[in-house]
């Protein structure tokens, strides 16, 4: 199966979460990115693995349950990308970007955030729209 790409929409700034920060990478950040991305929608769940991706340890925090991450360096960080695999069949939707460095990411309650989103985009009140990959 191969999977399309959604964004959640900022309702702040009308932009789209992974949009905003993809446009800030640079010529080879946008590109290592690419390849991350290209290569992972058409790999299953299972397969979303490091070093490519990371299903997050939920069980040292309940609200990381189902997120995961896609991984590449940009910038001397680590990029995170973060999503879960829905809300329809054959998607994977973005809900928020961080970065990695060290054992510090840069938002610390990431996945508050991004569950909440996440609920957000469940239940309809959340705008997504889909993210071109070539």
């Amino acid at each position: 199966m191969r999977y399309t790409y959604n964004e959640m929409v900022d309702p702040k700034t009308g932009r789209g979460v992974f949009t905003e920060r993809y446009e800030k990478l640079g010529e080879k950040g946008q590109a290592a990115c690419d390849a991350r991305m290209m290569y992972l929608r058409d790999q299953p769940p299972p397969m979303w693995v490091d070093p490519y991706a990371k299903k997050l340890d939920w069980k040292i925090d309940d609200k990381c349950k189902d997120i995961y991450e896609i991984r590449f360096k940009a910038h001397d960080l680590q990029q995170r990308p973060m999503g879960y695999f829905g809300p329809a069949d054959g998607q994977f939707t973005i809900v928020i970007w961080v970065t990695h460095k060290g054992k510090q990411y840069s938002t610390s309650n990431f996945c508050e955030v991004a569950r909440t989103r996440w609920n957000a985009v469940r239940g309809g009140t959340a705008t997504v729209k889909e993210i071109e990959v070539d």
